[in-house]
């Protein structure tokens, strides 16, 4: 019978990996989807008010990406392109008309 002798750094557990990092899901399904989950992503869009995600939309469908009915993809259609259209421009601001006695008018009552 022969003894023999192990390095100690054999005879001890070899300590696990650290984990790998996790990578991020992605967050845009795979195309085509259907135009449930289009109608649900783009109700999310205008809840969270993420423009990048109604425009990811916009582009999926624009690229034949989002697949269903016809009826159905016309009323998704309609309903981006009104999510989608430009906000009007905002009136300009008004400006106080002058009081008779030549000062601006500031809404609060003078005495003089």
């Amino acid at each position: 019978m022969t003894i023999e002798f192990w390095p100690r750094r054999l005879l001890k557990p070899k300590p696990k990996p650290p984990p790998r990092p996790r990578l991020p899901r992605p967050r845009r399904p795979k195309l085509p989807i259907g135009v449930g989950k289009a109608h649900q992503m783009l109700s999310a869009a205008m809840l969270l008010g993420d423009h990048e995600l109604a425009s990811w939309l916009d582009l999926a469908v624009i690229r034949h990406g989002v697949a269903g009915k016809p009826e159905h993809l016309e009323e998704f259609k309609k309903r981006l392109d009104a999510v989608m259209e430009p906000l009007p421009d905002p009136p300009p601001p008004t400006t106080p008309a002058p009081s008779p006695d030549g000062h601006p008018a500031t809404g609060a009552f003078c005495v003089s």
